[in-house]
């Protein structure tokens, strides 16, 4: 079966930016105030919810851009791997009609691929998987069933996952994953979300950790409508959380975005005029390279490593849809 690969260098980021992401002023929205519990007074019911007994079954198609849907649209499914029309040099599109399968998400300053429902199915094996009522993301070694699909000059060091809702989304309201990062030298757990549109930037990265540092958590708003560059984040100290599952929430609305980690204040922005459109949700485990943002595994980096996922919820907010936004 003919192969497809997709490279992606959007998180190719390096030390440095890691940096200024520390440095960033956390409250930047008036009325907030570092620590602030969320409010969940006005949140719509019945919300969105994924809990996991048993592992999703991926979609297995052609993959092609589609117009936004809701996430309670009855036919919801999970992709594996990633959606992007974004290029890398001598990479075809990975939404070109006429795709070959199986395929695999890359990026290219990482050392993990990501198989979609195909790759998985062709290779009878899986980066995910259940233990307790959760999705497990697993980062290993690359099996030998999985290694032969996967052509040069993509990475295949090890194989991970990626889970998306594209092209289920919702414009605003309050996207909430809860579950447990892995430690460990290269290790880069990440819950985010981007426009269904395909455009990029906006970006809103509601948790990264790094796993060599798990008791930080860097949140991150990427918009080209910016005072100043195109993101802006910060990085948060706080226990280990690699020890035990935690929250893990963004309130995104019409003027202010609001990050939270178990539900309180850790980051917040003005809403960029970027980011007024539907966003689909996508969680991932990468293992990081040498010139990646972690940097690569070393000895002490223990594999399989797991992210675990208990749930990931989503609600919108009354007031938001008072203002005449629906999500």
């Amino acid at each position: 079966m003919t192969k497809h690969c997709l490279a992606l260098s959007r998180r190719a980021l390096l030390a440095a930016p890691a940096l200024a992401l520390a440095a960033a002023a956390p409250i930047n929205t008036p009325g907030d105030k570092l620590n602030d519990a969320l409010d969940t007074g006005d949140f719509v019911d019945p919300g969105f919810t994924a809990a996991f007994d048993r592992v999703p079954d991926f979609a297995r198609r052609v993959v092609r851009p589609q117009l936004p849907l809701p996430l309670n649209d009855p036919g919801f499914e999970w992709n594996a791997g990633f959606i992007h029309a974004t290029r890398s040099p001598g990479v075809p599109d990975y939404v070109k009609p006429n795709r070959p399968i199986p395929a695999f998400s890359w990026l290219s300053s990482e050392r993990a691929v990501y198989p979609n429902g195909d790759a998985i199915a062709a290779a009878g094996y899986s980066p995910f998987s259940i233990e307790h009522n959760a999705l497990v993301i697993t980062a290993a070694q690359t099996p030998p069933a999985m290694r032969k699909l996967i052509p040069p000059p993509f990475a295949n060091d090890y194989v991970s996952g990626a889970i998306n809702s594209y092209p289920f989304s919702q414009t605003y309201g309050y996207f909430e994953l809860r579950g447990r990062v892995p430690a460990g030298q290269g290790l880069w757990p990440a819950f985010w979300l981007m426009p269904v549109d395909m455009s990029w930037p906006p970006e809103l990265d509601v948790m990264e950790v790094l796993g060599q540092r798990p008791t930080r958590i860097f949140t991150t708003v990427h918009s080209r409508r910016l005072d100043k560059g195109t993101w802006i984040g910060t990085g948060t100290d706080m226990a280990d959380l690699s020890l035990d599952d935690h929250l893990f929430g963004v309130d995104w609305g019409p003027e202010r975005i609001r990050f939270y980690v178990d539900r309180r204040l850790v980051f917040s922005q003005p809403t960029p005029a970027d980011c007024h459109k539907p966003f689909y949700i996508i969680a991932n485990l990468a293992v990081g390279g040498p010139t990646s943002w972690p940097g690569a595994p070393d000895a002490s980096t223990k594999f399989p490593a797991h992210f675990r996922i208990a749930a990931i919820r989503v609600w919108q907010r009354k007031q938001y849809r008072s203002a005449g936004q629906l999500g």
